[in-house]
């Protein structure tokens, strides 16, 4: 379905252009490299896909090979102005196959929102942008030869994280003792999404996809880049979130979050306590009804309970909470389909598992597929979850 012509791109180039770095430069490509090891699904009702299934699609990976399906990744070397916490360079990766196809992928790693949290060596967030030998990605949406995945045809703006801002920091934040972090994650974001937006000009399908930390902003990447490509169709899939308490409104200040937002009349007199995840995806649904949005969660995520414990949420209240979380998108959105499947395992995206995991002889990537080429499958909730 196409968008309402009309919608200002100057806006969003404005926008974009007072928090992206500056022009990019020092462009090099790297191959691919061997692919990390699997996840294994932790649940009676995930189930591997059968030797027949894979043995039916064997002439279809034939097909795929060698017509560049496994395309180079190019990194990209940010502006000084782009920048992890601790003031180091960033960059991030763009794989071109495809003119009018792309996904735009948030990659997660924790958060940091005090002084021992975010100082330098600790474990709760990631502070590297990492793929040093080159992009290293190769399973779940990066199984880039597999003919089962959706996104082996699309071209990919990855967009690495390592400023514990969950990619919508603009300040500089002094936390005393010493610990100064540059969250500057929609800096590093919206460079990422300008390069997206010339890049492929044409593109009329764009998935916005982002696991744990990465799947928090992925409403408002999505409407930014709706605001500039109104004839296409943009879809949310958000990965590892579902449980994250509305308490997470109170330390987005420290990130300059709310500022970093667009300024779209849906937001207009909201203060930092309103920027809970469900309200991300509220003001992104009523800025652009026509963005169709996908969750998929685990029932009691250990990475989600870890941060829940800080604001007395115990682990078995995860799954009322994503209900709830569910409840109030919907209310707004209409149309989101969610997949909650048992077990404390965090985020699918970017592993194997999303070949394998099943849930009442619903696959996932069937789910999923279906999703991506524009329908909206049934929600998928476990039964037996623990």
């Amino acid at each position: 379905m196409f968008k309402r012509v009309g919608v200002c791109l100057i806006a969003f180039v404005v926008l974009a252009s007072a928090a992206a770095c500056g022009s990019d430069s020092d462009k090099a490509v790297d191959s691919p490299s061997s692919p990390s090891s699997a996840n294994s699904a932790n649940s009676e009702e995930s189930q591997s896909v059968s030797d027949s299934e894979d043995s039916a699609d064997s002439e279809v990976a034939d097909a795929l090979t060698g017509v560049g399906f496994s395309a180079q990744w190019e990194r990209v070397d940010a502006p000084a102005d782009c920048m992890c916490a601790d003031g180091s360079a960033w960059s991030y990766f763009v794989r071109d196959s495809s003119e009018t196809k792309v996904m735009f992928f948030l990659e997660g790693g924790g958060a940091c929102f005090t002084a021992q949290m975010c100082a330098k060596g600790s474990d709760t967030y990631k502070q590297v942008v990492g793929q040093e030998g080159g992009f290293a990605e190769t399973e779940g949406v990066f199984d880039l030869d597999n003919p089962k995945n959706p996104f082996a045809d699309y071209s990919i703006v990855f967009v690495p994280y390592c400023t514990g801002d969950v990619h919508g920091g603009s300040v500089t934040k002094d936390y005393g003792d010493g610990v100064v972090v540059q969250h500057k994650g929609f800096v590093n974001g919206s460079t990422a999404m300008t390069a997206l937006l010339e890049r492929f000009p044409d593109a009329t399908e764009v998935v916005v996809a982002g696991v744990s930390a990465g799947s928090f902003p992925t409403p408002a990447y999505a409407g930014l880049i709706a605001d500039s490509l109104p004839n296409a169709s943009v879809r949310v899939i958000a990965d590892g979130s579902g449980a994250i308490p509305d308490a997470m409104g109170a330390v987005s200040s420290n990130w300059g979050l709310l500022e970093a937002l667009p300024q779209w009349p849906e937001i207009a007199g909201a203060t930092a306590a309103d920027v809970t995840p469900s309200w991300i995806f509220e003001i992104a649904a009523k800025h652009d009804p026509e963005i169709r949005f996908a969750r998929h969660d685990y029932a009691f995520d250990a990475t989600l309970a870890d941060y829940a414990a800080m604001v007395g949420i115990a682990a078995s209240d995860l799954l009322p909470l994503m209900e709830a979380n569910e409840a109030k998108v919907e209310a707004f959105s209409g149309d989101m389909s969610t997949w909650i499947a048992p077990g404390d395992n965090h985020t699918i995206l970017s592993k194997a598992d999303m070949y394998s995991e099943e849930l009442g002889g619903v696959r996932f990537i069937d789910w999923l597929s279906d999703f991506v080429a524009g329908g909206s499958p049934a929600d998928q909730h476990c039964t037996q979850c623990s």
